[in-house]
């Protein structure tokens, strides 16, 4: 009897194409994202066809803006600069995490769960803290470093510029160092030895070992970090920000800022804004459908058989205090200084290199003299968006990841892609399709212009990725015969999701709430984009500061920002931990 019914619950599943894609609701759901999607991209798009009074009938359709674009010399040279720091950041983010990553998961270094830990939190450390911290240590003007080298040698000025593309790569590339260590542990951990111990039968020593054996094999995972990194370089905006910006160094995600928020009294060229947009998305194009390449011929790197192995770690021995030395060191100026700096600015009255004397001065003046009305609702925007775009992104994600793993329809596909398209749109290319919609297609609609909401949609659709990816994995891992079960057994659709599937998911489901929760919390580039005084967020807050110049108020708030900050890392920290625990 009970096997009859449960035929009979399979034959409704595959007349319904799916027990959830008969439901209006969830579907209605999962496209509703996709549909913002496209007409942030469309919005964008059909902008930089425009002049005039953009938006209105009085606009007029043309090629001007990318005439503009590919005539002006200066674009060049921001292009130029671009490529150069997205160079950097990738060369600088590998040259630390890859090494720290093979120590981790090929050799004997003890303390590795330690390791995992300074990686993981630098993962949510916000990049304007590095930016920061680097920005008092090698700013041409008033880092230390340059100032203790002027005052000993003589010179006129500072040796050292960290505003330069380069410069700024090597912060971009300290911040970005965890993510390459995320990409490539995996890799590493999970690759079959039989061929290194081949390679050391046949003579082969540990450098040749290590550079035709190891890396090769590793290279589809090093690759897609690779690309990855790249394609944030193309169009990070925090870090440039900070330390360019006020140093006249431009890069893409700046110059398109600038065009949007112009300086003095020149008018927001929209249209050109969006042409460079649309450059930008032809970019991230290309370089997705070449890491879709990678993965297409990883078949060539394929190792782990169905044959058991151990991996074969190798012996540091006293090698092991050169390694914790050198991830001491990256802890050390990515993370630590940059705090200790930031901090010491906080209590200053005026930035200048630490001393005996700069020492006595230590107060809480900025904190007084702060704009707190300001500050309060910087928080209190943050709060919202860090209560709500979790909550939402996990009710999109689900519904959509249910259509992808569940339903039989060739539609999923469609979702499937849909789903992954915000993971190859830069943040500021969904800000700036945000700020054209509200300000042109919406206004009379629905005013989102100046809102909240209107950041928590761009932050929703930005993490719509990686949500629906995490729980893909877990669904897959969900048995259909227990929904199935659930219906023979006369429980509604709702009812079933909420008594058999969330209890199921809820780890996975945690842990990328909290996660999403952290990023939203210090996510400035969509801030920065579309805020106004109503709906500024505390990241948003301390640019403002740092953008006007008073660079101590803004270490201030950049302080008081981490105290929050600290326990929802905590939170994080403790729950993985204790995951990672249970899975063992």
């Amino acid at each position: 009897m009970t096997e009859l019914a449960l035929r009979l619950a399979r034959w409704h599943s595959v007349l319904g194409r799916g027990v959830w894609t008969s439901s209006s609701t969830v579907l209605l759901l999962a496209l509703l994202p996709m549909g913002v999607i496209a007409l942030l991209v469309a919005m964008m798009l059909s902008v930089s066809f425009q002049e005039g009074f953009i938006g209105t009938a009085a606009a007029t359709f043309t090629l001007q803006n990318y005439v503009t674009i590919f005539a002006d010399p200066f674009i060049y040279r921001v292009l130029v600069d671009t490529a150069i720091f997205s160079l950097s950041t990738t060369i600088f983010a590998l040259g630390f995490g890859l090494p720290i990553a093979w120590l981790a998961e090929r050799t004997t270094i003890p303390g590795k769960m330690l390791i995992y830990s300074i990686m993981t939190i630098g993962l949510l450390i916000p990049g304007i803290y590095t930016a920061m911290g680097w920005t008092f240590i090698a700013h041409p003007r008033i880092g230390f470093l340059n100032r203790w080298l002027v005052d000993l040698f003589g010179f006129e000025s500072g040796p050292i510029n960290i505003a330069t593309p380069i410069g700024m790569g090597f912060v971009q590339g300290l911040s970005l160092a965890s993510l390459a260590f995320i990409m490539t542990a995996q890799v590493f951990r999970a690759m079959n030895p039989v061929l290194e111990e081949a390679a050391k039968v046949h003579g082969l020593g540990f450098g040749g070992t290590l550079r035709r054996i190891t890396l090769p094999l590793a290279w589809p995972g090093i690759l897609g970090a690779i690309i990855y990194i790249v394609m944030i370089g193309v169009a990070t905006f925090d870090i440039p920000a900070i330390l360019g910006l006020g140093n006249r160094v431009y890069l893409l995600s700046t110059f398109i800022y600038l065009q949007v928020h112009p300086q003095g009294s020149a008018l927001p060229q929209y249209g050109v804004a969006g042409a460079l947009g649309s450059l930008m998305i032809v970019v991230a194009g290309l370089l997705t459908v070449w890491y879709g390449q990678v993965l297409r011929h990883g078949r060539r790197f394929e190792v782990i058989t169905g044959k058991g192995y151990r991996p074969a770690l190798i012996q540091l021995g006293g090698w092991s205090v050169l390694a914790w030395a050198f991830i001491a060191l990256y802890a050390f100026i990515s993370k630590l200084l940059p705090f200790l700096l930031i901090a010491y600015a906080s209590f200053t009255p005026y930035f200048a290199p630490p001393s005996m004397e700069m020492m006595r001065q230590l107060s809480l003046v900025h904190f007084f003299t702060m704009d707190w009305e300001l500050v309060l609702r910087g928080l209190w925007n943050t709060f919202l968006l860090v209560l709500v775009v979790p909550t939402v992104v996990l009710l999109f994600g689900f519904c959509v990841s249910w259509l992808v793993v569940r339903s039989r329809s060739r539609a999923r596909y469609a979702l499937e892609f849909g789903a992954f398209l915000p993971h190859a749109l830069p943040p500021v290319i969904l800000a700036i399709g945000a700020l054209l919609l509200a300000l042109f297609a919406l206004r009379d609609i629905l005013p989102l212009y100046g809102s909240v909401w209107l950041i928590a949609v761009v932050n929703v659709i930005a993490r719509l990725s990686f949500t629906t990816r995490a729980i893909n994995s877990s669904l897959l891992q969900i048995h259909r015969e227990l929904e199935e079960a659930a219906f023979v057994a006369g429980l509604s659709r709702c009812r079933t999701a909420w008594r058999v599937l969330f209890p199921l998911l809820r780890p996975t489901l945690f842990s990328v709430w909290i996660w999403s929760a952290l990023l939203v919390y210090r996510e400035l580039t969509v801030a920065v984009f579309l805020a106004v005084h109503d709906n500024i967020t505390l990241p948003a807050v301390i640019w403002s500061y740092w953008y006007g110049g008073t660079v101590n108020i803004a270490s201030a708030i950049t302080l008081l920002m981490t105290l929050v900050l600290a326990p929802l890392i905590i939170i994080f920290w403790s729950f993985g931990r204790r995951s990672e625990v249970a899975s063992s």
